[in-house]
């Protein structure tokens, strides 16, 4: 019996992928989906393009393993199924021979439900057993003819030829109709050859060991059928356990799958709605890069023009910059100068207050030409005013630098004036602060002396005299008693010095005086000195508010002029975008009819204005058809003028459709369609080559009821479009058959 075994290594090659597809083996649904694609979304337009086909192509790699493995897997099921029924299929047969069939009547029921593969299976297995019985067959007639053999060749011949003897007795007998040789040899031919043949079922007549051997063998054949029915349940139960797992597995296959094709096919998805987003974005941002280009263009332009102009301002306010700050110089000078005025004449003071109002007059006008050249700083036809200015402002900058040299030498002359007086005035204040100091220590001399003879007199109502008088009779009589007399010129000398300190004390009470009338008098000049600084400070003042408010002024003028600036740019810019809307078509567009009680087309019946919002390089273009008169001719063709006539215009315009004019009846001067018909186009050069090469076929119908016939065509030129400006009219001439 041939044991279960994987016939896939013998049958084909199969590649080893356990390590690619392990996930789909092993775990949950979620989690191996999770594994290979729970990748956060990643922006496409952030990866290049050969990350997105490696990408791709590893996909499609793991795609055609997966198919491959599943074809694999479903080649060994077919085999595993085969070999399975084929068990089954022997399994029942040997059922059957071994109930002798008492059950063939369910066996062939159940045999018709069975699969085809199952009963080749069985049949290849039967085929087997029978094999194998033939051959346990001949191995036994062998043996019996063997024996036969054997015992023939050692039988004892007997005098009767056709009886044998019943027991053997292992002698050799004699017998006088033995067979001969002849007869032996055909006897062993027949016995050989019909030991050929398979067994009849008769048992041999030799011998009662045979008949155990066959019983041995067939309880042998019988361990064997047992044992190939254990097998054979072994293997129904492991086949519906492959079948279990198979199932499972070819689910769980399918599953995955199937989140595979749909991920695949989300991941195609997002690709196609990004890369289809990105070329929109695209497309814009060229648009954009277009339109930025056009605008950084003129941009360049406005800024350049901006900046030769804001460099002509420049040059003027350095101009002005320059002769204000010589103007502040000039004022401090004369501010310096003005602390000085008190010592100089009046003929000198008088000079200076006139240079002075030259200066501000040569201020104004240097004022007034500046605000002239602002004003006239935009416009480029003054170009040879600005020149002539320029030399007179240099004429006067020449003038103004010689006055103020000669400025200058009379303030260098001022200057070392003020300075003698302010070393002479140093040297005064100096030798005052040390008559002060004097004076300070000299009167607190005095009041210590004061203070003593204070103290004296108040003590006892003696006075200096009397004080003077006891001190001589005291050191008397101390001369007396020592018997020198030399105190006498002591006081003598006492009383000297006494009026040498008077005479001192009264010099310095003098000069005391002296120094305070001094102090007085400077104390005056200092005051009329403040008085002489408050008014020049006043003035200064005055002065500086002044050119506050020029300053002001001017900002107030530069404020105005750029005001004007811009709002020149922004006429710039808006008639820029009216050029460009009228040029390009970005405007809404209203139509207007201009005859009254025209007749529009069908997307305005009632002839009413209609806006229409008009995209980049799109332009509206009107064609309006008046009366048609006929000619005499064209009335006789008519046939009967009796009945009224009713006419229609057709024409075709470049890829429009076909537009026909209403049905109106033909008067007296003939009919009066008065119809416009409206195209927006796109202005590019097909279209352009269309109007510069091509004509409109205008057609003239008479209307018969429900039929009509061409009566007139006429080709009117497009040319004239580009030709001329504005509205094109004029009369077409039709020609009929």
């Amino acid at each position: 019996m041939s044991t279960f075994a994987d016939e896939t290594a013998a049958d084909m090659p199969v590649k080893d992928i356990t390590l690619t597809l392990s996930h789909f083996a092993t775990g949950p649904q979620q989690d191996t989906s999770v594994g290979q694609y729970g990748r956060a979304p990643q922006d496409l337009t952030r990866v290049s393009r050969e990350e997105l086909e490696d990408r791709y192509l590893r996909l499609h790699e793991e795609n055609l393993l997966l198919k491959q493995n599943n074809n694999n897997h479903e080649d060994k099921i077919k085999r595993l199924a085969t070999k399975l029924v084929k068990l089954v299929k022997d399994r029942r047969r040997l059922e059957q021979l071994a109930t002798g069939g008492a059950g063939g009547d369910g066996a062939r029921a159940a045999g018709r439900v069975r699969d085809m593969e199952m009963e080749e299976m069985m049949e290849e297995l039967h085929e087997k057993v029978r094999g194998l019985q033939g051959e346990n067959e001949r191995l036994k007639q062998r043996l019996l003819v063997a024996k036969q053999q054997a015992q023939v060749q050692s039988r004892r011949p007997s005098p009767y030829g056709r009886v044998q003897s019943r027991i053997d007795t292992g002698r050799r007998r004699a017998r006088e109709d033995s067979p001969s040789p002849s007869r032996l040899q055909q006897r062993g031919t027949r016995s050989v050859e019909e030991s050929g043949r398979p067994p009849t079922g008769m048992l041999p007549r030799y011998g009662h060991s045979l008949l155990e051997d066959a019983r041995s063998e067939i309880r042998n054949l019988e361990n064997v059928l047992e044992s190939q029915r254990g097998e054979l349940e072994e293997l129904e139960r492991g086949s519906h356990l492959l079948r279990d797992q198979l199932r499972r597995k070819d689910m769980e296959h399918q599953e995955v799958l199937l989140q595979l094709q749909q991920h695949h096919a989300d991941g195609q998805r997002s690709t196609v709605s990004s890369n289809v987003a990105m070329i929109r974005l695209q497309k814009q941002l060229a648009e954009r890069a277009s339109a930025l280009t056009v605008l950084e263009g003129r941009f360049l332009q406005l800024q350049e023009s901006q900046k030769a102009m804001k460099a002509g301002q420049q040059a003027l306010m350095d101009k002005v910059e320059e002769v204000t700050g010589q103007l502040k110089e000039e004022r401090l000078k004369s501010l310096g100068l003005g602390n000085q005025l008190h010592n100089m004449n009046f003929s000198q003071i008088r000079t200076e207050e006139v240079r002075i109002n030259d200066l501000e007059k040569e201020r104004d006008l240097l004022k007034e030409n500046c605000d002239k050249l602002v004003n006239s700083a935009f416009d480029v036809s003054q170009e040879q005013k600005w020149r002539l200015q320029e030399q007179q402002l240099r004429v006067q900058i020449g003038q103004l630098e010689t006055a103020l040299k000669a400025d200058l030498t009379d303030k260098n002359q001022i200057l070392d004036k003020i300075k003698d007086e302010r070393d002479t005035n140093d040297k005064l204040t100096e030798e005052n602060k040390r008559l002060q100091i004097q004076f300070l220590e000299q009167k607190q001399q005095l009041e210590e002396l004061n203070g003593r003879l204070k103290f004296y007199t108040k003590e006892s109502e003696l006075g200096a005299a009397d004080l003077t008088e006891a001190l001589m009779l005291i050191r008397a009589r101390k001369a007396r008693q020592s018997g020198e007399l030399s105190f006498l010129e002591e006081v003598e000398d006492e009383r000297r010095g006494d009026s040498d300190t008077q005479r001192s004390v009264w010099e310095i009470r003098a000069a005391h005086a002296e120094t305070i009338q001094e102090l007085e008098k400077t104390r005056g000049l200092l005051l009329i000195q403040n008085k002489i600084n408050k008014d020049y400070q006043g003035e200064l003042d005055t002065l500086t508010r002044k050119m506050e408010s020029d300053k002001m002024e001017y900002e107030v003028k530069l404020e105005h002029l750029a005001k004007l600036l811009d709002s020149r740019a922004a006429k710039i810019k808006k008639l820029e975008v009216q050029l460009k809307d009228i040029a390009y078509g970005t405007k809404p567009y209203v139509f207007k009819p201009d005859t009254a009680g025209a007749v529009e087309d069908a997307s305005d019946p009632l002839g009413e204005e209609m806006e229409v919002r008009l995209e980049n390089g799109q332009n509206v273009l009107e064609f309006h058809v008046g009366r048609a008169t006929l000619s005499s001719s064209a009335l006789e063709s008519l046939g009967d003028r009796r009945q009224p006539s009713t006419f229609f215009c057709t024409y075709g315009f470049y890829d429009s459709e076909l537009h026909a004019t209403p049905v109106v009846g033909g008067g007296a001067a003939g009919p009066d369609f008065n119809f416009t018909s409206r195209y927006v186009v796109r202005m590019d050069d097909l279209f352009m080559e269309y109007l510069h090469a091509c004509s409109l076929a205008v057609e003239l119908h008479q209307a018969e009821g429900l039929t009509f016939r061409m009566l007139a065509v006429g080709q009117l030129r497009l040319q004239q479009l580009l030709e001329q400006d504005g509205k094109v009219s004029g009369t077409l001439q039709l020609v009929g058959e």
